[in-house]
């Protein structure tokens, strides 16, 4: 899938798209917020290549960031996850940084800076969620 043809061209400019690559079930990035193609650009030269798995398509949790184009989740692919997680929290760009088992990252640049770690269908019982506002 080409980039060019899912982003507008003054969004995608500064896309380093040859460290992106996608799930299949991804449609490509036409459907994020300015700031949310920024953070990626930020967070890929920070951690090299990364596997987007998700957008703004697909089920999220009520109200997610994911539904307004501010969210993406991903799998680094020259790094662990963990070192993932500490690059993005080290953005000024992102509010919510989350992982999941299996090496999923979620990153957002919402209003409130969250984190997490935890199972998806499992996640109020057993996700550690700190909030504290910006």
């Amino acid at each position: 899938m080409s980039l060019t043809a899912c982003v507008p061209v003054a969004a995608w400019a500064n896309l380093p798209i040859e460290k992106i690559s996608f799930q299949p079930q991804v449609k490509g990035l036409g459907c994020l917020k300015p700031e949310t193609l920024a953070m990626i650009s930020e967070l890929v030269a920070k951690i090299g290549p990364i596997q987007i798995t998700s957008t703004c398509g697909g089920r999220h949790a009520r109200h997610s960031q994911h539904y307004s184009g501010k969210a993406v989740d991903f799998r680094p692919l020259a790094t662990s996850t963990r070192a993932a997680v500490a690059a993005a929290k080290a953005l000024e760009s992102t509010g919510g940084v989350g992982s999941y088992p299996g090496g999923l990252v979620h990153v957002d640049v919402g209003d409130r800076e969250a984190s997490w770690y935890g199972h998806k269908r499992a996640r109020r019982q057993y996700a550690q969620l700190a909030q504290r506002r910006r």
